[in-house]
């Protein structure tokens, strides 16, 4: 049966709600988001105690959190609280009160622990090897080496934006002397953790202050797509940024077109926090994840439940199939096309001047192109097309999942109306559209050896000669529609490749 799992994770700035649906054949989608500026580490410096207002929001906050749960018929909540209740002296007994109000459990939960919830939901859905994963929150920053795809240290720093903010009185316009006051005390706590100097990996950056830049570069940029996941930027655009902001009031801040009013007098210290990290590690690129504790916390939960390791080894199988699943498509079909068309990349990759890149993008689109029928069967490879552009697909760059939605939507024909869609003349050079062209050439012809949806070709080889390209089928049965749907793509074969379609 399918189960709704609620994640509440209670920061020091915000708080979020996220729903999770479990389906009967193990996918899982989220269904629901919230988040609420809470501030409550605000004051928190006062004898280490919350403060009665900010335990009031909070409350107020986690009662909605707590109704919205019963709305949605959540199975189970798991909630965490992070630096501002595990610094408080008072965050426990604070803990407890809510349990007694509310009937939630929040565990709150060690930096490591917070660390590595952080790693977990970002290994799972970047295609990173090597970095520098940060989570800057309101009231820690979480660090964490990774080499190989596995978390080799960790570290949590008891600062934030809204704590430093607090602590260098940075709300308002900021003076040169401040903002060297905050940059010497940045650069000594980061001199005090020896593995991360002079790294040169990319950094990742989890949490509000990391989407902010994000938000901010994106409008920049005039940037096509509202998605933040793998957006990446380089040092020298993030100093751009930097130099622009820490001259500005915080009323000149509520104007930046990407950055949001209740973040407009904590940015500064944040954006310092990123700009040190940046020079210590001597980075030259940003790399922003929208996954972090919650979705950690999901997966956590998630994978022990299915039996899996907490690390994935190729966020990009494990989210294709997630897809697939979530539009109930139909597993054997998409899984032998996918295999077909690994078979005639691997005999026209070097022809067609393809790389092992090219091969990812051809296996999702191949085990995604048929998803549009759960839209309508009619046209569904447009539906497909939509459907991929806006998946939850990890380890793809943008520009990436834009071609593998332009590849899916050609599986039936070369002069499909998807191709309008001016999103894709935003992202793709005319390499792109070659690239993706050929690949959807050979994905159409893997789908035509299975129109049945029989698996009747077995295997698929391929010989060259004389400008002609012999295509050798392996089948135990009679493939009369398979032959007939296939010469369909005699004409665009040829304009592709050059070469006359024989199959034997």
């Amino acid at each position: 049966m399918s189960q709704r799992i609620a994640i509440i994770d209670l920061g020091s700035n915000s708080a979020r709600l996220i729903i999770v649906e479990i389906y009967t054949n193990r996918a899982y989608n989220l269904i629901y988001h919230q988040k609420e500026t809470v501030r409550l580490s605000q004051d928190a410096d006062k004898n280490q105690q919350l403060q009665p207002e900010a335990m009031a929001r909070a409350m107020t906050l986690l009662q909605s959190f707590s109704h919205i749960c019963k709305l949605h018929h959540a199975d189970k909540i798991l909630a965490v609280g992070t630096a501002a209740m595990r610094n408080a002296r008072n965050g426990t007994q604070f803990a407890r009160a809510i349990k007694e109000e509310l009937g939630i459990t929040i565990k709150i939960i060690s930096g490591e622990a917070e660390a590595k919830l952080g790693y977990i939901g970002v290994i799972n859905t970047l295609d990173v090897t090597d970095a520098v994963l940060f989570d800057l929150g309101g009231g820690s920053t979480e660090l964490t080496l990774i080499k190989d795809r596995k978390a080799e240290k960790f570290i949590s720093l008891p600062f934030g934006a809204v704590t430093l903010t607090e602590r260098f009185k940075l709300q308002n316009k900021a003076s040169e002397s401040q903002l060297a006051n905050l940059d010497t005390f940045i650069v000594q706590e980061l001199d005090k953790i020896p593995w991360l100097k002079n790294l040169g990996f990319p950094l990742i950056g989890i949490g509000g202050t990391a989407r902010g830049i994000a938000k901010m570069e994106q409008k920049r940029k005039n940037y096509p797509l509202l998605k933040l996941h793998n957006y990446r930027t380089s040092s020298i655009a993030f100093h751009s940024l930097w130099q622009d902001v820490k001259i500005m009031s915080c009323e000149q801040r509520r104007k930046i077109p990407g950055l949001s009013n209740d973040r407009a007098d904590i940015i500064l210290s944040g954006l310092s926090i990123v700009k040190n990290l940046f020079e210590k590690i001597q980075s030259t690129q940003l790399i922003i994840s929208s996954c972090g504790v919650r979705e950690g916390l999901f997966l956590q939960y998630y994978l022990s439940q299915n039996g899996q390791t907490e690390t994935s080894n190729n966020p990009i199988i494990q989210s294709t199939h997630n897809t697939l699943l979530s539009y109930h498509g139909n597993t054997t079909h998409a899984y032998h096309v996918a295999k077909l068309a690994n078979q005639l990349f691997d005999d026209f990759g070097q022809l067609l001047n393809l790389t092992s890149a090219d091969k990812t993008l051809l296996y999702v689109a191949a085990v995604l192109h048929d998803v549009g029928i759960s839209i309508n069967y009619y046209d569904h490879a447009r539906h497909s097309a939509y459907l991929v552009e806006n998946a939850r697909l990890f380890g793809l760059s943008h520009r990436e999942q834009i071609m593998a939605s332009l590849i899916a939507g050609w599986h039936h024909s070369s002069s499909a109306k998807h191709a309008l869609n001016k999103i894709y003349n935003e992202f793709l050079d005319e390499d792109n559209w070659q690239t993706a062209r050929k690949l959807a050439l050979l994905l159409a012809i893997a789908e035509s050896l299975d129109t049945t949806q029989m698996k009747l070709v077995e295997k698929v080889t391929t010989t060259f000669t004389n400008k002609q390209a012999e295509l050798t089928l392996t089948n135990q049965e009679p493939i009369p529609l398979e032959l007939q749907s296939i010469k369909k793509h005699g004409k665009w074969f040829k304009k592709e490749t050059g070469f006359e379609l024989i199959i034997s």
